[in-house]
């Protein structure tokens, strides 16, 4: 009797596990849902990496240009990014969904771009300080705000929400060299702001001084606007 016991418990548990295990297969296989539209690639530095799966350390199909049609067919979110699977230039693979918008992109420009760059660059290493607006130490306002007014003569607002407040409102797919990209980290409120470099990089000041950084890394998942003026 006791054998038989055993028996049935080792059976019924064996098909609740096949039962759970087969479930958790079905849920990963369903994460890939039908999406058939036509986008158009909108990327920061006019470029976007198509891979071969839903990763961006997978393997590069293609690299295609900003405004390259792209047909879609499927899409997933993976770790929290959503990843979207079709075909561009003859080619097919998995795209950031964040790079692909449902218009092409309309090229605008900040003429004084260049300038901001290549001055804000002549404070690399100048210490972060709280409160900081001058090359003794800088703030992330305090440095965007500097160097607007001594390229371009304008005076910003003090600080990083009031100059997103102030500024033009671009999308990201508009962002030029010099405009500005604005943050909030652990708040619903603006708390950082940075120059945009191009070529995916920004020049901030931020951590410990003035410096260069990507953009696809940290700050990336805080971006909440974007600027001009």
């Amino acid at each position: 009797m006791l054998k038989k016991l055993v028996i049935s418990a080792i059976a019924t548990g064996a098909i609740a596990l096949s039962s759970v295990f087969g479930t958790t297969t079905e849920a990963s296989a369903a994460t890939a849902t039908n999406y058939n539209t036509t986008k158009y690639v909108s990327s920061y530095d006019g470029s976007l990496n198509v891979r071969a799966s839903a990763s961006a350390s997978s393997k590069l199909v293609v690299t295609v240009k900003n405004n390259a049609k792209v047909s879609t067919s499927k899409k997933q979110v993976k770790n929290g990014t959503t990843w979207v699977y079709g075909t561009v230039k003859g080619q097919s693979g998995w795209m950031n969904a964040k790079y692909l918008s449902s218009k092409k992109v309309k090229k605008t420009s900040n003429a004084n771009g260049s300038a901001l760059i290549s001055y804000g660059a002549r404070f690399q290493g100048v210490p972060y300080v709280w409160g900081g607006t001058t090359p003794r130490g800088f703030d992330c306002s305090g440095f965007t705000g500097y160097v607007y007014k001594n390229v371009t003569g304008k005076t910003l607002p003090r600080t990083s929400g009031a100059q997103y407040a102030a500024s033009k409102k671009i999308s990201r797919s508009q962002l030029q060299v010099g405009d500005l990209i604005f943050y909030s980290v652990g708040s619903s409120r603006i708390t950082h702001v940075a120059l945009y470099a191009g070529n995916g990089q920004v020049l901030h000041a931020a951590g410990s001084k003035v410096h260069y950084q990507s953009m696809y890394t940290y700050w990336d998942r805080y971006e909440v606007g974007y600027g001009r003026y």
